[in-house]
């Protein structure tokens, strides 16, 4: 037999169940963990704000695809952590957060640094766990960890008393050989009379559409659903959370959907007379008003959560389960009879997508859709972009052509400012190889840019695209089309981020022109270590398309011009970026 201290023995399970990372700040609470980590395998990051620990486990997992593990101290420590945790129980993102806890004898004495963590994250948690005593650790860590990954994902709390930290555990010798390590499980609730239904629909339909969401991506079945597209000839549009599902020069890819999606998606929906519904949870930003979402559509719905059937869209067929083993298992419902009816819609879709196409960038006018043009053109194809939230985000996710599978990280269902540059840490943890940006605004950047000095000291090489308006713009777009242009409490003081960024230690650079953002991205590939290009850009300008709140999607609210061919200039100009291409 071997005599373990608790903190030891509770960072070893955390090794155990897969944790390489750790994204954490210290406290009293946690302060024999810290002792413990000291000697162990973990990396653990000293992040400047338990939110950024949150962040940036969020943008570790989408990309890893495996958890995010953070760690706080009690009280303040752990409240800080609590955006975090909802925003990953809002786009399902599984993480383990751990924080410290007051003695177990002081618990409910409001002691120094007390606060019920387990409590205020019950309705943000799959699941919270108080570890009483340390005999129950492994057990509940194992489940912990299952209870994140399996069924829909999402976080896990694990509340964890100094005491119990402090106390000694007897083990055998060999306890880590006999540890059963946690299991994933794919959810497989369905038959094959229920798939056969839901193919026998999708055959009769003569306007099917797929919607593809976060699920797809999630159950990593991104595969699936590109074969199911196009061994079927089903057109398909995705959600924002949903991008890098189908490739976007797939002719039969319509965009993405919802208030600031494609006009043509959004029309699509609305003539469609099925839908196919692949891991979404039918939100307000996709449908607008639903009493006239898809009105002459019926629905087949495949998810792993079955509390979505029916929850916002009546649903003609549910299908409960993973949705790879779903795709995997659907029969095909493809013949000569709905193929020409296909084709028909295919042709229908592709003439919407002529009559309202994006607008295109004006090189003679710095925008933020020019600035994030200019960005992908110069970056490489598999370059990993976390945003912020607000109108950067829109047209972030209208103008990156090129994503790839969880390679789009943005706060979907929570809208979090603040997430864009933790995540993009966490993105870089995850994949050091890869080019990694952050677009984020400059009300959203103040929120967490004291983790400047994280990447420095971790010498993670993260790129920052700081769109710069002097307002927070999404609130200011609001306030001009719906309260009559009563801009109040969004004209935003910044300071010199420049200077800033040399305080911290950080390289930079000033772009107000697409020359000066060329030769700035090309610097920012060319410094070793973070990077932050502030970009000064058109004061007032407006994301559209728009459905309006409350509105249907069928009133998507258009450009007020006509658009035309692109000039000869901006093509001149972009063939000139091309060339400088990273």
């Amino acid at each position: 037999m071997i005599k373990l201290r608790g903190a030891d023995y509770l960072v070893r399970l955390m090794e155990l169940i897969g944790c390489k990372e750790l994204f954490a700040y210290p406290g009293g609470a946690v302060l024999p963990i810290y002792d413990a980590l000291a000697f162990s395998n973990i990396d653990y990051i000293l992040v400047r704000h338990e939110q950024a620990a949150a962040f940036a486990a969020n943008g570790y997992a989408r990309v890893k695809g495996t958890p995010g593990f953070c760690l706080a101290t009690s009280g303040p420590g752990a409240t800080n952590l609590v955006t975090g945790i909802a925003d990953a129980y809002a786009d399902s993102v599984p993480m383990i957060a751990i924080t410290g806890q007051v003695n177990l004898n002081l618990i409910g004495t409001d002691a120094f640094q007390e606060t019920d963590i387990t409590g205020i994250c019950l309705p943000i948690t799959k699941k919270c766990y108080l570890i009483k005593n340390l005999e129950d650790a492994q057990s509940i860590f194992k489940h912990a960890y299952e209870t994140a990954v399996n069924g829909r994902p999402g976080p896990v709390l694990v509340d964890i008393p100094r005491s119990v930290q402090l106390e000694f555990i007897d083990l055998e010798d060999n306890w880590e050989d006999n540890f059963i390590r946690p299991k994933y499980t794919r959810l497989y609730q369905t038959n094959d009379a229920e798939l056969a239904e839901a193919s026998k629909v999708i055959g009769e339909a003569k306007k099917p559409l797929v919607i593809a969401g976060h699920g797809a991506l999630l159950s990593d079945a991104y595969e699936e659903v590109r074969n199911f597209v196009n061994s079927e000839g089903i057109p398909a549009v995705s959600t924002i959370l949903g991008m890098g599902v189908l490739d976007t020069d797939n002719p039969l890819y319509y965009s993405w959907l919802g208030m600031h999606g494609m006009k043509y998606a959004n029309l699509a929906v609305q003539e469609a007379d099925l839908i196919i519904a692949l891991g979404i949870r039918f939100d307000d930003r996709i449908t607008g008003r639903l009493n006239d979402f898809a009105p002459n559509a019926k629905i087949v719905h495949i998810d792993i959560d079955d509390s979505e059937c029916n929850k916002n869209v009546k649903t003609r067929v549910f299908i409960h389960s993973d949705l790879k083993l779903a795709l995997q298992k659907l029969p095909l419902s493809l013949n000569e009879e709905n193929k020409k009816d296909r084709q028909k819609w295919v042709a229908q879709l592709d003439e919407l997508r002529k009559q309202y196409p994006i607008k295109e960038p004006d090189y003679d006018v710095f925008t933020m859709i020019t600035a994030i043009e200019v960005l992908e053109k110069l970056s490489p194809d598999d370059m990993i972009v976390a945003t912020d939230v607000g109108q950067h985000q829109m047209w972030s996710g209208q103008y990156l052509n090129k994503m790839k599978p969880n390679h789009f990280l943005t706060s979907g269902g929570l809208g979090s400012m603040g997430f864009g540059f933790p995540a993009a840490m966490g993105a870089q943890s995850a994949a050091p190889d890869k080019a990694v940006w952050c677009i984020t605004g400059d009300g959203s950047f103040q929120m967490n840019l004291q983790e400047l000095i994280t990447c420095v000291q971790e010498q993670w090489p993260v790129k920052i695209l700081l769109l710069d308006n002097n307002y927070l713009g999404m609130v200011r777009q609001w306030q001009e089309q719906f309260y009559k242009k009563n801009y109040s409490g969004v004209d935003i003081l910044n300071p010199d981020y420049v200077k800033l960024a040399e305080a911290y230690g950080v390289a930079s650079a000033r772009a107000t022109n697409v020359e000066e953002l060329r030769d700035a991205i090309e610097l920012a590939y060319k410094t070793p270590g973070p990077f932050l290009l502030h970009a000064k850009v058109l004061k007032e300008d407006n994301v559209l398309p728009m459905v309006p709140p409350g509105a249907s999607l069928s009133d998507t609210i258009y450009y007020p011009m006509e658009l035309g061919v692109k000039n000869n200039l901006k093509e001149k100009n972009a063939e000139k970026l091309l060339a400088h291409k990273v």
